[in-house]
């Protein structure tokens, strides 16, 4: 679920917001001021679990919504609140709001604001962080799996024997090469856009493929049966996820160290890691020895937690 972060100087308005978020179990934190949320930010930074969304009140005692983006900015890294801010204001002011949607503003609501209204903003502010951020990360992330090729010895030997797979790797490449066409022909057209990476998506799950391009990047590990049976359900469902995971399975081969990676409270060694914008994989490490034990979508994350867990 969406991770959000309220950034309001009254008490009473973030309960109200965490409220609403809370009821539809989504995971918040507050901050009343900008030292607050800097100290939030900067703990969180490098953490897998980042915020997907900033409910930002323009006014902050003293200061403004405009200071914190300004600070976070500085202290937390330029471009972070880009498609990541959503601005509350008491007062309707076209060039206060163009300022905000120069900052990196993706919704904007009015005191006093109602349910529906919050509802409203929030869910569109999700959906175009999707389409212009997330969305873009992933195929990103995807890509690089075919730089990795010539990196993975095994891999090579693969596809010089299974035509197959080499077809297989050779329609990621010409499918990102014409969503990158298709983006630059948008112009910024929301729809156009959200349509570009659905055609996308759709071009590669009906592509041809085979599961075992994915064994050469398995090499260093261990893995259990219910590793492997998500890893077959995610080839058959989501084509872009198997190829992400492949990039993170090499990038952990590589350096255990060189994402952050989250202990599950209640396990002995269980661990779970980001995989792209969606995907969560979740591994046990004994010594040098790392076992992957399952792979899903976030939206599993707690029926997944709940079967290592109990196992």
């Amino acid at each position: 679920m969406p991770k959000f972060l309220i950034v309001e100087d009254e008490a009473n308005i973030r309960r109200q917001w965490r409220g609403l978020l809370e009821s539809e179990n989504h995971s918040c934190q507050e901050a009343e001021d900008i030292f607050e949320t800097l100290e939030l930010l900067i703990k969180n930074q490098n953490d897998p679990e980042d915020f997907d969304l900033i409910i930002l009140d323009h006014h902050l005692g003293s200061e403004t919504g405009l200071d914190a983006i300004e600070a976070i900015e500085q202290k937390v890294g330029k471009g972070y609140c880009q498609y990541r801010v959503v601005v509350i204001t008491g007062h309707s002011n076209r060039n206060l709001a163009t300022e905000y949607v120069k900052l990196g503003s993706i919704g904007h609501l009015l005191k006093p604001v109602s349910p529906a209204q919050f509802w409203v903003t929030i869910e569109a502010a999700l959906e175009r962080r999707y389409i212009y951020i997330e969305q873009k990360e992933d195929w990103e992330k995807a890509y690089e799996v075919l730089e990795n090729l010539g990196i993975l010895e095994s891999v090579d030997k693969l596809r010089q024997v299974n035509v197959e797979v080499n077809e297989q790797y050779e329609i990621l490449r010409a499918t990102y090469e014409k969503l990158l066409e298709e983006l630059e022909k948008s112009k910024g057209n929301e729809q156009e856009i959200g349509e570009a990476y659905r055609r996308a998506a759709i071009t590669l799950n009906k592509s041809p493929g085979s599961i075992d391009s994915i064994l050469p990047f398995l090499q260093p590990f261990q893995y259990k049966e219910a590793f492997w049976k998500d890893t077959e359900n995610l080839f058959q469902s989501d084509r872009l996820g198997f190829y992400i995971l492949q990039t993170y399975l090499k990038r952990i081969a590589d350096n255990p160290k060189s994402l952050p990676i989250k202990l599950i409270a209640g396990t002995d060694n269980y661990y779970e890691y980001r995989v792209g914008s969606a995907f969560r994989l979740y591994y046990r490490k004994d010594g040098n020895v790392i076992s992957l034990e399952r792979f899903g979508h976030k939206k599993l994350q707690e029926k997944i937690i709940k079967y290592l867990r109990e196992n």
